[in-house]
């Protein structure tokens, strides 16, 4: 039986864009062309370029579409949001989808997320697929840090698969919560006197991530639409990327600090552990590896080769999530070489993090 779905016109969209220009209008008009009526407020968070302008084009000839632009707001997205929240009547609506002023969703995604919230009234948040928008590339290592991280997107979707309905994180490019879970979290800030923060905490660097370990302290199940598909930009360069991930990692351990051991975050705070028992034993391999290349003994390390072996077959596996594979995504993964270089970058990305999160209090932006 088909899950009847809730009347039209009652979800509405919060889309925070900081110099989106080049992708702004793509990414209103796939939320306004959705087969289920959706309100967009964009929220213009200090943009120089050309933003607000094409949104006002927008907002004069549908009056589903608004603009906020804030004014002296620190706390980058988040701010921005919570902005939005401020500004909206939440008894108006029973959903809202939030999605980056860079990216593109397909124009069922609402739909889809409607569905899966009749099939688990439990659910308080469900977040699309992970899909990376085609991007011209200049030159043979950007099209390597697209194709990295165009396949590493699929790796994200893979692991959500075995999350079932407690997800990691309902990502930030772009997820539908229900009002109902939403107001909860509002209350829950009120209790514990975070009154700054209305619903997104303004204090920590990956909201998306908090948001969600919240949600599931609270009894709400968190998951991804397979039929929910979006896309974004990535960036193309190694320094932006470092930035990027380092700043995410960092969030993650914040996150996991102020909410402490709990049944929403044990897993996860296991699995941080479990990061140095890998890296201490992929750094002794290795070095065994190299002991036997300097010494001139060539006799197979049958450890080492295991190893290498089930990582190269869980590398090409990935490729099954992949979405519109390209020539470039499967070398990338099948030369397998490049992909090891881009495993010890993101080593190298979790160890600062962890330094950051010892040793510097202050999170940057």
């Amino acid at each position: 039986m088909t899950p009847v779905l809730p009347p039209q016109n009652n979800v509405i969209a919060f889309v925070p864009a900081h110099n989106e220009a080049d992708i702004i209008r793509s990414t209103i008009e796939s939320i306004l062309t959705q087969t289920v009526k959706v309100d967009v407020i964009v929220i213009s968070d200090n943009s120089t370029d050309d933003t607000v302008s094409i949104v006002r084009s927008i907002a004069a000839i549908d009056n589903r579409v608004s603009l906020i632009e804030t004014v002296g707001n620190k706390f980058k997205k988040s701010g921005a949001l919570n902005t939005a929240y401020k500004s909206v009547d939440l008894n108006s609506y029973d959903y809202v989808l939030s999605v980056d002023g860079d990216t593109v969703v397909a124009p069922d995604l609402v739909e889809q997320a409607l569905i899966e919230f009749q099939l688990d009234p439990l659910l308080g948040a469900v977040c699309s697929r992970a899909g990376v928008v085609k991007q011209t590339t200049n030159g043979f290592f950007e099209k390597l840090v697209y194709h990295w991280q165009y396949v590493e997107y699929a790796e994200f979707d893979r692991s959500r698969v075995s999350q079932d309905r407690g997800i990691k994180v309902a990502h930030g490019m772009c997820t539908v919560y229900k009002v109902e879970a939403i107001k909860a979290v509002m209350a829950r800030r009120i209790a514990t006197e975070k009154l700054d923060c209305t619903l997104y905490d303004v204090h920590n660097i990956t909201e998306d991530y908090e948001l969600t370990v919240t949600l599931k302290e609270l009894g709400y199940h968190t998951a991804a639409g397979f039929g929910m598909h979006a896309w974004t930009d990535v960036p193309l360069k190694l320094s932006e990327l470092w930035k990027q991930r380092v700043r995410w990692l960092r969030g993650g351990l914040d996150t996991l600090w102020e909410h402490g051991w709990n049944k929403s975050t044990r897993k996860d705070i296991l699995n941080a552990g479990l990061f140095w028992i890998m890296l201490s034993f992929q750094i002794l391999l290795l070095n065994y590896a190299l002991y036997d290349i300097v010494k001139g003994v060539y006799h197979p390390n049958w450890m080492f080769i295991l190893v290498m072996s089930l990582m190269y077959v869980d590398s090409v596996y990935t490729l099954r999530y992949v979405q519109d594979p390209s020539k470039w995504d499967y070398l990338v993964r099948i030369t397998f070489i490049p992909q090891i270089f881009y495993a010890w970058f993101t080593i190298a990305q979790l160890v600062c993090a962890y330094y950051l999160f010892l040793f510097k209090p202050n999170q940057d932006w």
